[in-house]
């Protein structure tokens, strides 16, 4: 899930219920200049597409520009530190994906923001189906073949991620199937499906928004969905349909 949050919880939650009043007595209302919204990853993935539809929709509505700042890398911890840091006034907004918050506190052993008391959420965005894809041209046709390519050439095959999220939804796919498949980290999810069509990595976890152009031109192949959510692909079976009894949640 995808959420959108405010810096400081306290004070951006006092300003706005302040707004009213204060234009009452004169002032000027929210918002009066630029919104940022920072995007922890680089330009092109889900949470930077979903940030610049949501900026678009807010400058429409406000009459106040909103800008989309991408601060990539650290697994969201360079924009979350950015965002922790910046006035508590309400002008300075995060897309954050479930590492920011919830998974980075238990994988770090110190971050330079705190995922409870610096953010106040405001409200979840977009809820994203993640395939899992192949390149067309060189990928196998189905999960059950990518799983016996893999346990024939042990510690051959590699995945791409953007997110610790979708390292994770590999990791126990691989586990549950007793596959030997080398993780690659990339910055983000666009630069994931790089190394794929460029076969820097064999295979990727990766959201529908995404890779579905590249599947609908026929450069990508999806073998499976990660979870029973319906998608553009009514054909294709889930994850644990197709390989080990196993619920990989996306």
């Amino acid at each position: 899930m995808v959420n959108v949050a405010r810096a400081v919880a306290v004070a951006v939650l006092g300003a706005l219920g302040l707004a009213p009043a204060a234009a009452q007595e004169g002032a000027p209302t929210f918002p009066t200049r630029a919104i940022h919204i920072v995007v922890p990853f680089p330009a092109g993935g889900p949470a930077d597409i979903a940030a610049r539809l949501i900026g678009q929709k807010m400058s429409e509505d406000w009459g106040a520009p909103v800008v989309v700042d991408n601060r990539p890398g650290a697994n969201t911890i360079i924009g979350a530190q950015t965002v922790a840091r910046a006035a508590p006034d309400g002008y300075t907004l995060l897309m954050v994906i479930d590492s920011t918050l919830t998974m980075n506190q238990y994988l770090y052993r110190a971050l330079p923001y705190d995922p409870i008391n610096d953010f106040a959420p405001i409200t979840p965005t977009v809820k994203s189906m993640s395939l899992l894809a192949v390149a067309s041209a060189t990928g196998p046709g189905t999960v059950k073949e990518l799983i016996a390519r893999a346990k024939a050439a042990p510690g051959k095959l590699n995945y791409g991620s953007g997110t610790i999220t979708s390292q994770l939804m590999g990791a126990l796919f691989h586990k549950a199937a007793g596959l030997d498949i080398v993780h690659v980290p990339f910055k983000g999810t666009p630069e994931t499906v790089q190394g794929l069509l460029t076969g820097s990595v064999d295979l990727i976890y990766a959201a529908t928004v995404v890779v579905g152009p590249l599947i609908a031109s026929g450069q990508l192949r999806a073998l499976a969905k990660l979870d029973s959510r319906p998608t553009p692909y009514p054909e294709l079976p889930t994850l644990a349909i197709s390989g080990p009894t196993t619920t990989v949640a996306a």
